[in-house]
């Protein structure tokens, strides 16, 4: 059997990897457009606010390390259609403009996804930066160490905007934060836990511009020097966009079936409607588990366990259904640590989902510890089913792995009334004999013995 992999990011190079340890006789031909693989983009802040000391380091695999388990990697290859009819993909190599025809059995597509480029004025002037990949990275990189870039705004308050928006205020820069809306990673946290990060940043004087439109980036002589909002203008000198992203899936469109953002509709084992064609990645549905349907889940941890079960069932022909996805996702910045899986309560009323949730907060040690941090947990359930549908947790002290459990949880259909029996460990160190976890839904049960 032979497959041809599409890209080689977090999901390619997983699905590759893969396939080889399940089944040495299986031909793996990978082709990436890009001259690097295997960069971990969750690295970009940690380089920029100088915790990663060796970037190098960032790239987890090599093509030479690829090679050397039996894996055939071109890089600079960049594919310019498919017949899948005769089960043929057109590949074009970018250092010489060769164009060439390879055969597949199987085809993984790893595509990803691409910063998305809003249509507004300026876009295009020097000192305005996507963030994606290392050459970015770079870039952006050497504007936090440049001593006459001062004034630097971020567009975007997801992961990426808020996690840089940390490193340049590292630097002591003056940071602009702009989003169009009211609250900081809404996707993944309610305010009662984001307001956490967002007090932090106000204490550190991040202008944070929340439910504003960025309408025109003016510039002089070809360099941005304003940011114009659709409510005021903000002076800067540098500007990092991140506003989302858009799966790189345009020559798929009339090969397999695309959803309307141009996510590859995939099944239970990551094929996709066409039998020989898998999809991974970004660019790739998954089994969204607390929406019911299938959604795309933009996150690296997502991409590698997409690319094992696509490998795995090509391998097998079809033996390893999804689990379902939660979207489990952490984040430490300002020196606050939190981690959400599931919906947020934000998510679920735009859904429409009839739910109940609890803000619980309690003390993470016993109090006879010499001392102990506040934690901050959030569970969202089912009304009906009482199943579990989300979990948040923040805390200055990192309790992030938590979410590991809570995602377990949503997985296994576990409900609120189930979860205090869950047999959790305690260690003065750690935790209290009633952990945070148990005492929340122990609330919620009106069995909290510690509430008066």
């Amino acid at each position: 059997m032979k497959v041809i992999i599409l890209g080689i990011n977090h999901a390619g190079t997983v699905a590759a990897r893969t396939l080889k340890r399940l089944n040495k006789d299986i031909e793996v031909v990978a082709y990436e457009r890009n001259d690097l693989i295997s960069f971990l983009g969750c690295g970009i802040a940690l380089w920029v606010k100088g915790e990663v000391k060796e970037p190098e380091k960032l790239f987890y695999a090599s093509p030479e390390l690829l090679q050397s388990e039996g894996i055939s990697v071109h890089k600079n290859h960049e594919w310019i259609g498919i017949n899948d009819k005769n089960k043929t993909v057109t590949i074009k190599n970018l250092d010489t403009n060769e164009q060439f025809e390879d055969n597949y059995d199987k085809l993984i597509v790893a595509t990803g996804s691409w910063p998305i480029l809003p249509p507004i004025p300026g876009v295009d002037l020097d000192g305005v930066q996507i963030c994606k990949n290392y050459y970015h990275a770079q870039k952006i990189k050497k504007a936090n160490e440049d001593k006459n870039i001062k004034n630097v705004a971020v567009i975007g308050a997801g992961y990426i905007g808020v996690e840089l928006v940390d490193a340049f205020v590292e630097s002591n820069k003056n940071v602009t934060l702009i989003d169009v809306e009211t609250s900081i990673m809404p996707n993944y946290f309610d305010s009662e836990l984001s307001n956490h990060v967002q007090k932090r940043m106000d204490n550190a004087y991040v202008n944070s511009l929340l439910g504003q439109k960025v309408i025109e980036f003016v510039g002089e002589n070809g360099k941005l020097k304003q940011i114009k909002t659709d409510k005021t203008i903000v002076d800067v000198d540098y500007a990092v966009l991140s506003v989302g992203i858009k799966a790189q899936t345009q020559l798929l469109k009339g090969i397999v079936d695309l959803d309307q953002k141009g996510i590859v509709k995939t099944n239970q084992f990551m094929q996709s409607s066409n039998n020989d064609i898998y999809a991974i990645g970004d660019c790739a549905e998954v089994v969204n588990l607390t929406q019911d349907k299938n959604t795309q889940i933009a996150l690296a941890t997502t991409a590698v366990r997409s690319g094992i079960l696509a490998a795995i069932n090509i391998a097998t022909n079809n033996t390893l259904p999804q689990m379902g996805f939660t979207g489990a996702n952490a984040i430490s910045v300002f020196d606050f640590s939190m981690a959400s899986t599931g919906v947020s309560e934000n998510f679920a009323k735009k859904l429409g989902m009839d739910y109940d949730s609890i803000l619980f907060t309690d003390n993470d040690r016993p109090e006879f510890m010499s001392t102990t941090k506040p934690v901050w947990l959030k569970l969202l359930w089912d009304k009906k089913t009482r199943v579990l549908i989300g979990a948040q947790v923040g805390s200055e002290s990192n309790h992030t792995e938590i979410i590991h459990m809570l995602s377990l949880a949503i997985q296994k259909k576990m409900t609120i009334d189930e979860l205090p029996l869950v047999d959790m460990f305690f260690l003065p160190h750690f935790n209290k004999p009633y952990n945070f976890v148990t005492l929340a839904a122990l609330e919620v049960l009106g069995l909290n013995y510690f509430k008066k």
